[in-house]
C-alpha cells in the first residue's frame, strides 16, 4: 500500500492594520513574488506496513521536530522518567543507515552537542565578564578555560544509556507529480533514553572536577549543569545523505 504525503509551501500574507486615523502605505516598491520549490513525497514502504500497522504517532512527533519528553511520554512507551536522545538517519542501504545510527551516530551527537553548549557558555560567560570590568580578557585564558570545561563534559561516559525504540520508513521524494526522476531513501529513527537521575548526576560530577570556587566560577557551571541537562539531541548525519543521494544521481 502506498500513501502519498503531499508537502506544499505556503505564502501567507499578512495584513496590518492601523489604530485611530494612522494610515500605513506601501512605499511602491516591490520585487518579484518569490518561487518556492515543492517536493511530493511518497511513503512507499514502512516498518509493520505488510502486518497493516500504523505508523506510531511518536515518530510522526519526532518528523514534526518534537524530541522533548514532554511529548514523547504520553505517546511512547518505556520513555517516561528519562532523558530522551533522539538519532535520525537517512541513507539508500537501510541496514547501513541502522547499523550507522545505533553504532556511530547518538554518541558522537551527544558528544558534540556537549561540546557546543560548553563553547557557547564559557564565551558568554567570559564575554560578559569582560563587559562588567572593562577589561579585555587573554585570549590565552579563553582557550584554557574553554578546554578545561571541554574536557570534563568529554568523560561524560552516559552509562546507562539504552534503546527505546526504532522505526523505520522508506521515502520516494519528485519535484512534481510527473517527475521522472526521483530520489528513493530510507530514514531510520532511533530514541535512547537514560533515567534522568543517572544523566544529571553524571554532569554534576564531571563539572565539580573543575576546580574553580570564585563566584564566576560557581555561576558558569551553574548555568552549564542547566543547560546540559535541558539539551535535546537529534541528528541527521550527512555522510548518510551525500551517499544516498551520489548512488542516485549515478542510476
Amino acid at each position: 500500500m502506498k500513501k502519498s504525503i503531499f508537502i506544499l509551501s505556503v505564502v501567507a500574507a499578512v495584513l496590518f492594520s492601523s489604530c485611530g486615523t494612522t494610515k500605513v502605505s506601501g512605499s511602491g516598491i516591490k520585487g518579484n513574488a518569490a518561487k518556492v520549490q515543492k517536493n511530493y513525497v511518497t511513503i512507499l514502504d514502512y516498518q509493520g506496513a505488510s502486518f497493516g500497522s500504523e505508523i506510531p504517532q511518536w515518530v510522526v512527533e519526532i518528523g514534526n521536530g518534537n524530541y522533548s519528553a514532554e511529548y514523547l511520554s504520553p505517546i511512547m512507551p518505556g520513555i517516561a522518567g528519562k532523558k530522551p536522545f533522539v538519532v535520525v538517519s537517512r541513507g539508500d542501504n537501510l541496514e547501513f543507515t541502522k547499523q550507522w545510527a545505533d553504532l556511530v551516530d547518538v554518541e558522537v551527537q551527544v558528544g558534540d552537542e556537549m561540546q557546543r553548549i560548553v563553547g557557547k557558555a564559557v564565551s558568554a560567560a567570559q564575554k560578559g565578564r569582560s563587559k562588567q570590568s572593562g577589561d579585555v580578557k587573554d585570549p590565552t585564558s579563553l582557550e584554557q578555560e574553554l578546554n578545561m570545561y571541554k574536557q570534563a563534559v568529554s568523560a561524560v561516559e552516559l552509562n546507562g544509556l539504552e534503546k527505546i525504540a526504532s522505526y523505520w520508513i522508506q521515502k520516494e521524494v519528485k519535484t512534481s507529480k510527473k517527475a521522472k526522476e526521483s530520489k528513493v531513501y530510507y530514514e531510520y529513527y532511533a530514541v535512547w533514553g537514560m533515567t534522568k537521575k543517572l544523566y544529571d548526576a553524571q554532569i554534576q560530577s564531571a563539572l565539580s572536577s573543575i576546580e574553580d570556587n570564585t563566584d564566576e566560577g560557581k555561576a558558569l557551571k551553574e548555568s552549564l549543569s542547566l543547560k546540559l541537562q535541558n539539551m535535546m539531541i537529534t541528528s541527521n548525519n550527512e555522510e548518510v545523505n551525500t551517499e544516498a543521494e551520489e548512488t542516485l544521481d549515478a542510476e
